[in-house]
């Protein structure tokens, strides 16, 4: 919130209940959060894997921008890897703005020297799918969950206050953005959603000042033409 400056010697003292209860700002900002298009396969590297995307995954970054192509969108920002900045250019590119790097949205995997996308690290019950299956985030190169989302919240609230009243798209991770929706939402389990390559997220500040999700995984771009039934071909 804002602060309220102190009375001066014409105002009109304020109420009780006024003081108690003083009104809460607008000026917030709106959230598009977006999760990266489908990245490459890295492992075994020499420092923490930062693959960029596949050839579907720049399908899927150009369905995104094409989706929100008449949306209002002030500001783009992005995690510093590679896969989220390749996905958020489109999107910025279209509007004619420059992406903003953010270097507390990255991911809880930074640590690690291998990236293999979840839905394959799954099927082949890979080595790393084990240790997170059975907590062992460290041994996994992954920071633990609760200790992640309040450095992702902390990064946030800072960030912020330099976006009031605007409407931000931001490219991050599944990761970054359960933690930020479960910490607005109070809600214990960090992971308590799956969301998809270029999955959207919307939240905007209520009169409280609290968060309003106001939809979680949207990815009909995905799937069909805006304002149409037609689908897309698959990638």
């Amino acid at each position: 919130m804002l602060p309220h400056s102190a009375a001066g010697p014409g105002d009109v003292p304020r109420s009780p209940a006024a003081r108690a209860n003083p009104p809460v700002p607008y000026e917030h900002v709106k959230l598009i959060l977006i999760r990266h298009a489908l990245p490459e396969r890295l492992e075994d590297c020499d420092g923490p894997a930062d693959p960029g995307l596949t050839d579907v995954g720049c399908q899927q970054a150009r369905r995104l921008a094409d989706w929100l192509r008449d949306e209002q969108i002030d500001h783009v920002a992005s995690s510093p890897k590679r896969r989220a900045i390749e996905t958020a250019r489109p999107l910025a590119d279209q509007r004619g703005l420059e992406v903003e790097i953010v270097a507390g949205f990255a991911e809880i995997d930074s640590g690690s020297s291998t990236y293999i996308p979840y839905e394959q690290m799954r099927r082949e019950r890979h080595e790393i799918w084990h240790h997170l299956r059975s907590g062992r985030w460290e041994e996994a190169g992954f920071t633990d969950p609760e200790r992640f989302r309040d450095e992702v919240a902390a990064a946030f609230a800072g960030w912020e206050e330099a976006h009031r009243d605007r409407t931000v798209a931001v490219v991050a991770h599944s990761g970054t953005v359960n933690a930020l929706v479960s910490h607005f939402l109070g809600i214990e389990n960090v992971f308590f959603f799956g969301l998809e390559y270029t999955g959207m997220c919307r939240l905007r500040r209520n009169i409280l000042g609290g968060m309003h999700v106001t939809s979680l995984n949207e990815t009909a771009h995905l799937h069909t033409v805006r304002d149409t039934l037609d689908p897309l071909p698959a990638p």
